[in-house]
């Protein structure tokens, strides 16, 4: 029988490989750039390159921010002489470390 909320052996073992897979995937996108922070577009570009749809993209970048691998927030977009008139924003990824939450 099994209890409700636990998981056997196999399902955790296939539960961190997926983490694995996810962590490496996307912390080859950020050691291309060299960076620990990425525009979206950037990022996806990235991987449609090396052939994933942008469905696959998106499922990928969702996933890694529910692992808390890496944190999506916006950057603002404004003129350098009136940096309170804010024009837009793009998202960017960031790369989280082990003290990052």
């Amino acid at each position: 029988m099994r209890i409700v909320g636990s998981r056997s052996g196999t399902d955790r073992e296939n539960a961190r490989k997926e983490t694995k897979r996810v962590k490496a995937l996307v912390e080859e996108a950020f050691g291309h750039f060299g960076k620990n922070a990425l525009y979206e577009e950037q990022f996806i570009k990235y991987f449609e390159n090396r052939g994933m749809s942008k469905n696959e993209v998106d499922k990928l970048w969702f996933k890694a921010e529910n692992m808390k691998i890496i944190r999506r927030g916006l950057k603002p977009i404004f003129r350098e002489k009136d940096p309170l008139d804010i024009l837009g924003h793009v998202v960017v990824f960031r790369l989280l470390g082990k003290g990052d939450v």
